[in-house]
């Protein structure tokens, strides 16, 4: 999948399936680096991506006037 289409949940199962697949042992020494380097990006992608979705919603909730995070059950 080309990173330019990658979603965060696509990338997460993509991690787990190298996780997996590192965990089961039978890869070679150069197979298991070129896994970890892909997953280090994919984890990289995924924290880039989080990030960008926090701001998104501190904008909105900034943009409100109010910090949806801390209204109690109460208020709903």
């Amino acid at each position: 999948m080309e990173d330019e289409q990658m979603t965060y949940e696509s990338a997460i199962a993509e991690l787990k399936q190298l996780i997996n697949t590192l965990n089961e042992g039978r890869t070679t020494l150069d197979e298991s680096i070129k896994l970890y380097s892909r997953g280090i990006e994919l984890a990289s992608f995924c924290d880039k991506r989080l990030k960008e979705v926090e701001q998104k919603i501190s904008a909105v909730n900034s943009e409100s006037g109010e910090d949806i995070l801390n209204i109690s059950k109460e208020d709903v």
